[in-house]
């Protein structure tokens, strides 16, 4: 019987994955102030969305996605702001850990602001500051 649920977990994962799990989601959002631009270049080892740019409270940039197995799905992004851009830090924006089943439904919020750069996992919990920012 354990054998049989394992195997229906294990199909269910890789040949139902729409279904059976939801996308994971980073944001990407700029509290820098009024009139600041917020640039940034995400990539994981399949996907590069090229430079972006995010004004000030504008709706946060998503990326979906889903882990891939048995890859360890990475997700890395570089912040950029400043007049000529001078401030800036490559952020591992999102890390699976080794699992043979995905994560599904996993969330990472990351918050520009003049300050630095602020996380968290939940929608309900408040930024906490997590990087400075580097100048050069």
């Amino acid at each position: 019987m354990n054998y049989f649920v394992l195997f229906i977990l294990v199909t269910s994962t890789y040949f139902g994955l729409d279904e059976a799990c939801k996308k994971n989601q980073v944001e990407i959002h700029n509290q820098l102030g009024p009139g600041k631009i917020l640039q940034f270049h995400c990539r994981s080892g399949d996907d590069d969305i090229g430079v972006k740019t995010l004004n000030f409270n504008d709706v946060p940039y998503v990326i979906r996605f889903y882990d891939e197995i048995p890859n360890l799905t990475k997700w890395a992004c570089i912040l950029r702001q400043g007049p000529k851009m001078e401030y800036s830090y490559d952020v591992q924006v999102y890390k699976a850990g080794p699992r043979l089943i995905p994560r599904c439904g996993q969330l990472r919020i990351w918050t520009a602001k003049t300050d630095g750069i602020y996380f968290t996992r939940k929608l309900s919990q408040p930024s906490g500051f997590a990087l400075p920012w580097n100048k050069g």
